[in-house]
């Protein structure tokens, strides 16, 4: 009774965190860089008083903050012995799989403004923006010494699975 009553409670978290977006978005113009799973997390990069930049990581309703110096103290504070075993392989990824991964996610939108400093580059990369940028996405050149880049790029934890599983695609 237990055990059904528990499994017909976790059956729709399950469904929910396989289908949740999975979303990554880059705003250099506005400063904001995200990671979202979902409703349920959030990780972000905010600038600080104190240092460059700091993590805020946001779980349901309860909010978490580091910075990159308390991040490197936490290697430091343990050093584990590395025990040798004889016959384990290490997987790795092959480059098979980080290309159907990477295959996995569309990217919603892409707008990238450029300005290299030097007119007369910037004059000559005009038309390459304009062939490509239609295809690829919203690609210009100013010459207001500008650069900037918004990227939107999602996908599900579904997705992901099924590039790891499936050997074909």
């Amino acid at each position: 009774m237990v055990l059904t009553t528990i499994l017909i409670l976790l059956t729709p978290f399950l469904i929910y965190v396989l289908l949740m977006p999975l979303e990554l978005g880059i705003d250099s113009y506005t400063g904001r860089y995200y990671l979202r799973l979902g409703f349920l997390a959030r990780l972000s990069l905010e600038k600080d008083p104190l240092e460059l930049l700091r993590l805020h990581l946001r779980v349901l309703s309860l909010n978490f903050y580091w910075r990159p110096s308390e991040i490197r103290a936490w290697g430091r504070q343990k050093k584990q012995s590395k025990v040798e075993t004889k016959g384990e392989k290490k997987s790795r990824m092959t480059l098979t799989q980080v290309r159907r991964i990477l295959s996995s996610f569309r990217v919603k939108t892409l707008s990238l403004e450029i300005d290299t400093g030097n007119p007369v580059l910037n004059a000559r990369l005009m038309p390459l923006s304009y062939m490509f940028g239609r295809r690829i996405g919203d690609i210009g050149i100013n010459f207001r010494n500008r650069n900037f880049i918004l990227l939107h790029v999602v996908s599900r934890p579904i997705n992901i699975l099924k590039a790891f599983i499936n050997p074909k695609n």
